[in-house]
């Protein structure tokens, strides 16, 4: 489990966006992204991200208070204490109240000739 230094989101939108704050939950703790620019109304892309300095145990995106969020493309870029920067790319899923996106992977594991 790494130190997560820092993560950024790109979050596109579909048809049907909450325009509300978006907010994330890492080990638990629900939170508004910082350095936020675009927004997460339909058909818009939203940027934000977090200087969290801390070890990952989870980390989700979560969906707005009221209505559905259609996010059709999710990519976080991590930088993590003693790791390359790495980026995950996620495809479409609907959100609401009662749900949450999975955004924590591991880093990749080291790769060598042999």
């Amino acid at each position: 489990m790494p130190r997560v230094l820092t993560f950024k989101v790109n979050i596109e939108t579909g048809k049907q966006g909450p325009n509300e704050t978006v907010n994330f939950c890492f080990n638990g703790h629900k939170m508004p992204f910082e350095n936020v620019t675009g927004s997460n109304e339909s058909d818009a892309i939203f940027e934000g991200s977090f200087d969290v300095n801390s070890f990952a145990h989870s980390l989700t995106l979560v969906g707005p208070e009221k209505g559905k969020w259609n996010v059709e493309k999710v990519t976080v870029d991590y930088e993590c204490e003693g790791e390359k920067p790495y980026v995950v790319k996620w495809g479409a899923v609907t959100l609401d109240e009662t749900t949450e996106m999975n955004l924590w992977q591991d880093p990749p594991a080291p790769m060598f000739d042999v």
